[in-house]
């Protein structure tokens, strides 16, 4: 599929059906118009991070983490090393915090290429200062502690942090910049288990102050919590999935304003008339109840149209649903057309996005 070209230019590659038509329209604009509505929410005192993990959540991690900074981010954050590199090897030379754990081989090229880095254990501690002095490195090199505060995936256990950080501190090259969470179940209807993290959180920061360390930016509020609650807000939010006009959860509906920027398009390969009792796809799962159409889409599982979607997700047909007929395959689907609207062969299909009244995507 073809991402990042304006709908024209793609329209324009995709007249021939009997082909391959499917592509995916990345919307910088939108892209742009949500950041700002989050700048609006948390306000110009907050530094607003946006993430750009996994490829840019899939979006295109360059060219939305461009337009993000262009439109009122201050930070970028990434899972790895090798996802900030290519961020530094696009030319964007704002800070970029490394989330997740480093391998003490990605070491080098971190500090090589000035990244902000997530900091849970004290050996790594000493082992980043001690490979900083290696290497001859003149800088400070910016350090966040993560403290975990009830996800039990990656950072300090509350009892360790204080001696973290005195780990930290001890290192002329090391940077004590940030202290920060992560929260589980922000966008839980029942939001008891944030605040039991919140509160977790700042008995941490109470511990420290109690140690002599005074750390000045905080950082707790993923995209449901910088929504939700402005309490959270401290001195910094991290805004994933929001920054992409995506719901952190399905039940969780986003202010009018924000907007997926992504739709996914194809076109109508072939029209099959199915009669009473005919299957579908492999294992015969479906199988019509009644004279109807079905139409032949050239996506499948190895596109990313999940086979988790079969009998499940629908798409949009001139803005009819059109259901999912059996199972997915590795690169076409089927789908029943809409009734009682013309259809012919080549005509467009939304896959996922907008369908007018027929929004289309996952189950």
């Amino acid at each position: 599929m073809t991402e990042l070209l304006v709908p024209d230019a793609v329209e324009a590659m995709c007249t021939d059906w009997n082909g391959r038509p499917t592509f995916a329209i990345v919307d910088l604009d939108a892209l742009t118009s949500n950041v700002e509505a989050l700048r609006a929410i948390v306000g110009p005192d907050v530094v607003l991070t946006s993430v750009v993990k996994g490829n840019g959540y899939g979006h295109g991690a360059v060219p939305v983490a461009k337009a993000a900074l262009a439109a009122g981010a201050n930070e970028l954050a990434v899972a790895t090393v090798d996802e900030a590199i290519q961020l530094r090897a696009a030319g964007i030379e704002e800070p970029v915090l490394v989330m997740g754990a480093l391998g003490k081989v990605e070491v080098a090229r971190a500090i090589a290429n000035r990244l902000r880095l997530v900091v849970a254990d004290a050996s790594f501690a000493h082992h980043l200062a001690a490979e900083a002095k290696h290497l001859r490195w003149k800088d400070k090199i910016s350090i966040h502690l993560k403290v975990d505060t009830g996800m039990r995936r990656f950072g300090a256990s509350p009892e360790s942090v204080v001696n973290v950080a005195k780990a930290i501190r001890s290192h002329d090259l090391l940077s004590l910049d940030g202290l920060m969470t992560h929260l589980s179940s922000a966008d839980d209807p029942d939001p008891g288990s944030a605040w039991d993290q919140l509160a977790e959180f700042d008995r941490v920061v109470a511990l420290l102050a109690q140690s002599g360390i005074e750390i000045a930016d905080h950082h707790v509020a993923n995209s449901a919590a910088t929504l939700r609650f402005p309490e959270f807000h401290r001195n910094r939010v991290r805004s994933g999935v929001a920054g992409y006009g995506l719901r952190p959860d399905v039940g969780m509906i986003l202010p009018d304003v924000f907007r997926p920027i992504l739709t996914v398009h194809s076109r109508i390969s072939r029209i099959i008339d199915l009669s009473p009792g005919d299957a579908v796809s492999y294992g015969r799962t479906y199988r019509s109840a009644k004279p109807e159409r079905a139409g032949l889409i050239p996506i499948g599982y190895a596109d990313g149209y999940a086979r988790t979607f079969s009998s499940k997700a629908h798409m949009a047909v001139h803005g009819h649903r059109a259901d999912v007929l059996g199972r997915v395959c590795m690169d076409q689907t089927v789908i029943r057309l809409p009734e009682d609207v013309e259809v012919n062969l080549g005509d467009r299909v939304t896959i996922v996005g907008n369908g007018t009244s027929a929004t289309a995507g996952a189950p």
